[in-house]
Order: C-alpha cells, then structure tokens, then sequence
C-alpha cells in the first residue's frame, strides 16, 4: 500500500540499515559470507570523523549496508536491502552477532499514525533472516525541502 500524498508529506528524510555490531570477529568474514561489499565497517577503538568537524572512537565494531532510494516510503528502503540480501540463506554465523535493520525516520508532523509503518511482505523478509527491526524516529521543525538540503547524503 502505497503512502498517501498527506504523509509523504510531512516526511523529511528515510533510510534504512542492515548490519550486525559488537561482533568480535574480523569484518572481512561477514563481507565473504554475504558476498557484498558494506556500505561503513567500524572498528572498535578506530577514529571517525564526523562532518569533517569532531573525531569520534567507534564503541563496538559495527558492519551495515544503507539503503540508496530517495524514496518517503520507509517500506521501499527495506525491500531494497531485502532484494540485495535475497542470496543469503536464513541465518548468519553466530560470530557476526544478532542481525538488524534500523530505520532512521524524520517528519514535520509526528501526530498519531503519523509514523512508518510496515508492509507484511516486508516484515516476512525481516523475519526470514532472524533480523531485529529497530527505529530512530525523529520530529524536524522544517519542511521537506529544507529538510532535505540540510540532510542530504
């Protein structure tokens, strides 16, 4: 079901994540066994730094692959990682840890049944890999447009 003109709206900025953190093994055996190259690799204790501006230790090592749509519809950012991972088989090696998905949510109108929401196929497709689903959902004071400038990337 497709999101109304209404809600997209009010949405400023989606995407969506698949990645495992606080796995003690070596990064590369999780790029092998799914076969794709990650989107970020974070090292425990590596600096990163943020907006060109302040350096940060990574906490935990941390694998994920990132949605690439410009889509509002938080639903066609997962089918995407979904599509992407479609080869890989139900489970992962318990090495890599527990896999999730993140959604990073942002709107201008956070009212009741104003946030994502999931399409059954899509949480099939969770479910088919033992993923968690996690949420950041945030409130802007901003519309889209500006929204979207000042969060591109």
């Amino acid at each position: 079901m497709a999101i109304s003109d209404f809600h997209a709206s009010t949405i400023v900025r989606v995407r969506a994540y698949f990645g495992f953190d606080s796995f003690e093994c070596d990064p590369d055996a999780i790029t092998r066994f799914i076969g794709i190259q990650p989107d970020e690799v974070g090292l425990k204790g590596a600096v990163k730094t943020v907006r060109g501006v302040r350096e940060i230790r990574w906490p935990f090592n941390s694998w994920s692959l990132a949605s690439r749509r410009e889509s509002k519809d938080v639903n066609e950012h997962l089918r995407e990682l979904i599509d992407r991972l479609s080869h890989v088989g139900d489970s992962f090696p318990t090495e890599f840890g527990e896999p999730s998905f993140s959604v990073l949510w942002k709107g201008n109108y956070l009212y009741a049944g104003s946030g994502p929401f999931f399409e059954a196929n899509v949480i099939a497709g969770i479910a088919r890999l033992k993923a968690a689903l996690y949420q950041d959902i945030y409130q802007v004071d901003q519309g889209p447009e500006e929204g979207n400038a000042a969060n591109a990337g």
